[in-house]
């Protein structure tokens, strides 16, 4: 596992942007995953220490998301994002092992010291 790799199962295009801009200057190599299966051939290829998810997006069932994570790259630091609105997905990020869970404006606010 790379020490300096982020995988980011998230489709929006603004928070990867976001990502993008605190993760690059930190000297972090940056991929992301559309879908599941695309999210386990990108834990495979590139064996990341961070995984952000958006726990908002139906492409990552999470779940099944989680599984997939932790047979492919147990060791990867896991930081799951949702609306403050909707709390069945933190908390079932939270129940299936995700490391962190966090709001969207907590996750934006904290986003520069997960590539401390």
């Amino acid at each position: 596992m790379s020490d300096k790799v982020v995988l980011g199962l998230v489709r929006d295009l603004f928070f990867r942007a976001k990502i993008d801009a605190v993760a690059e200057p930190a000297g972090f190599a940056t991929f992301y995953a559309s879908d599941l299966e695309s999210a386990k051939r990108q834990c495979a290829a590139h064996r990341p220490s961070l995984i952000l998810i958006d726990l908002s997006e139906s492409a990552f069932p999470i779940y099944e998301t989680a599984g997939a994570i932790k047979s492919v790259a147990p060791g990867a630091q896991t930081i799951g994002f949702a609306s403050h609105l909707d709390l069945k997905p933190l908390r079932a990020a939270r129940e299936a092992g995700i490391s962190k869970t966090l709001s969207r404006s907590e996750f934006t606010a904290q986003l520069a010291s997960f590539f401390r």
